[in-house]
Parts: structure tokens; C-alpha cells; sequence
């Protein structure tokens, strides 16, 4: 726990104005605006990229969602010039396609396959893989899921990994051991009247560690589960509702798509509305107070935000164009973000 504690202190600093995380040395532009920051990636190997997250030199990894027979992991430069890609290698399913990726340790990146479960409904060969960025050794540390998705952890070190199709979220150590579903059912199951019965998505921690925040895909919501002093889930509660939203604020399309979540240093959340093609914004009181979206760089289904300091960075996973707009972007956020661990 201290050893977390410390990389948590440490990234921090980066997100209030240190340099524990370099960032390309360039004039900020005005807030709101999103910028391209890797280029278009529609003819590379990291096409459909899903996941974001960066290391402590800066390096920012991302997965590919394509369906394929071998997965990749891309590697970009801090000023996000593609540098390599680690070949992923299909689990049982015989297919690979990646989700959510998360930095940790020296040299370790985690990241979701769903494997075959678009392809053979019902399957349950979705893997937590551990890759090693000095040898690319690929190790899978946990199986038996069925569409695993966001990812997080907490000052333990543990992972936190949802599950959109089973409605869970399972807590295990980074080897794998002391599996256990931490909170399932209920408020973090899709919908089943959906195509696509998207629950429990993006997840992320608040400042304090005091709860754990879970986006609801297919049902447009955001839930929030106190943890309890020993570190179980406490009751979960529906922190915001995006057809509430609607009604309350006279808007349209809030929470559409909810995907990927991170806060600023404020306690203001941070969402990638995917099905609104916007990043979208809520205060603590949970009102839609910002949302960001430009024409001059179309997106389509954006997901995985990650603060940098005042950079939100998030993938363009680019789902329903064939690819065309895989990218990874950057949006100048009015605050800078709580730091990833």
C-alpha cells in the first residue's frame, strides 16, 4: 500500500503542475477545444483503439477493439508519435479484441479481451492479461468473463474490472490471485431490451477513495458505491440518470452512451457519451455542466478519458465508420484531472 500511496502522490503532482508525467511542449489552446494527437490511425495496426492509459515517462498505451485472430497493444510517444505494438495472442476463444488498458509497476500495462463474445454470444472467454512493455511477454492473470470492460485500482494496488454482460465488478491482486466479485447486479446490469445489453462499463475512484463510480451503458446512468471501511462495496446508489437529466436541464442525449469516466481535481466527472459523440461533464451535485464535441475533428464513439494535467486525452474508437476516424484526441479541460494511478 505504501508503494501505491507514493505513485499515487507522485502523479498527482504531475496533474497540479509538476513533471512527474512529461507533456509535449506546446502553448495550451482555449478550453473545450480537441485536438488530434496521434493522427488518424484508420490504416495502422492500432485501428479501433479502445482503452487509454500512460506511463510515468509519458509513453501512452493503447488497445485495438478490432476482432481479430492476435490482438495489439500500441505504444505512442509523448507527443503521440507511434514508437511500437506488442502482439497479444488469442486466449481460448480463438479471437482477440481489447478493451480497457491500465498502466502499473515499472513496466506492466493490463489489459481486457473479450475474445470471441460478439462472435459466439454467451461465450465466456474474456481474459485480464498482464503485458510486460520491456520483453512483450503477455501472461493472462484472470479468465472466465464475458465481456470485461473498464478497469481501475486502489491504493492497495488491487484491480477493479467490470463486467458489461455479467452486470459485476470482480476485485483481484495484479497477479490474479484473491479473485472476488465485489458488487454485481442490480443498478450495474444492462439492459436486456438492448442490442448491445451494455452494463457496468467505465470505472474510476474518487479523490478520497471513498467510492467507487460505475458508468451503466445501456441504461444511460452513472452509479456510485460507497466502500466500506474494510474495503467491501457498500450499498450502490444511481449518482445520475441521463433521461432525468434530460427532463431536469431541458437538453437532449445526456449520458447517451456513457462509457469511459475520470474526475478532475474538483470532483467534476468526466464521460465519454459515446452514442452522443460528445465528452460530457458532470458536477458533484451530478448537473451536466459542459459538453464538448467538434466538427473540425468528427468522432465517432469516443471512450476511455485520461487526465493528464489539464489534458483529457480519450480514444476515438471510431466503431460504426468502418474505422475511418481511429485516433486518439486530447480536449483543453478548464481543470486539470485527477491523475491515473
Amino acid at each position: 500500500m505504501k508503494l501505491q500511496r507514493s505513485k499515487w502522490l507522485l502523479v498527482l503532482s504531475a496533474a497540479i503542475g509538476g513533471a512527474a508525467i512529461p507533456r509535449p511542449a506546446a502553448a495550451a489552446p482555449p478550453v473545450g477545444t480537441i485536438s488530434p494527437f496521434t493522427g488518424n490511425l484508420a490504416t495502422s495496426v492500432c485501428v479501433n483503439p479502445e482503452g487509454l492509459t500512460v506511463d510515468l515517462l509519458g509513453h501512452f498505451y493503447t488497445g485495438s477493439a478490432k476482432i481479430a485472430p492476435s490482438g495489439i497493444v500500441c505504444e505512442f510517444e509523448s507527443n503521440g508519435t507511434f514508437k511500437k505494438s506488442f502482439a497479444i495472442p488469442a486466449g481460448p476463444g480463438g479471437l482477440v479484441a481489447l478493451l480497457g488498458v491500465h498502466f502499473q509497476g515499472l513496466h506492466t500495462v493490463f489489459a481486457l479481451d473479450f475474445a470471441d463474445t460478439l462472435v459466439h454470444p454467451g461465450a465466456t472467454n474474456g481474459r485480464v492479461l498482464s503485458l510486460n512493455t520491456l520483453t512483450g511477454v503477455v501472461t493472462t492473470i484472470a479468465s472466465g468473463f464475458a465481456f470485461p470492460n473498464g478497469m481501475a485500482d486502489d491504493l492497495h494496488g488491487r484491480l477493479y474490472v467490470t463486467d458489461s454482460f455479467k452486470g459485476t465488478i470482480t476485485r483481484m491482486n495484479q497477479d490474479g490471485s484473491d479473485q472476488t466479485v465485489w458488487a454485481s447486479g442490480g443498478l450495474l446490469a444492462g439492459d436486456p431490451t438492448a442490442a448491445l445489453p451494455i452494463g457496468a462499463n467505465g470505472i474510476a475512484f474518487d479523490f478520497f477513495f471513498n467510492s467507487v463510480y460505475v458508468a451503466v451503458t445501456s441504461f444511460r446512468r452513472i452509479v456510485r458505491i460507497p466502500v466500506t471501511a474494510n474495503g467491501d462495496a457498500g450499498t450502490p446508489v444511481v449518482f445520475a440518470d441521463g433521461p432525468t437529466i434530460d427532463v431536469n436541464q431541458s437538453t437532449t442525449k445526456s449520458l447517451l452512451g456513457a462509457d469511459g469516466i475520470t474526475f478532475d481535481l474538483f470532483g467534476n466527472l468526466y464521460l465519454a457519451a459515446n452514442a452522443a459523440n460528445e465528452i460530457q461533464v458532470l458536477s458533484p451535485s451530478a448537473h451536466l455542466v459542459a459538453r464538448y464535441a467538434n466538427t473540425t475533428l468528427p468522432l465517432d464513439v469516443p471512450a476511455t478519458p485520461l487526465f493528464v494535467g489539464f489534458q483529457l486525452y480519450f480514444t476515438n474508437l471510431s466503431l460504426f465508420d468502418g474505422g475511418v476516424q481511429s485516433s486518439v484526441a486530447v480536449l483543453q479541460a478548464p481543470l486539470p484531472g485527477l491523475p491515473p494511478l
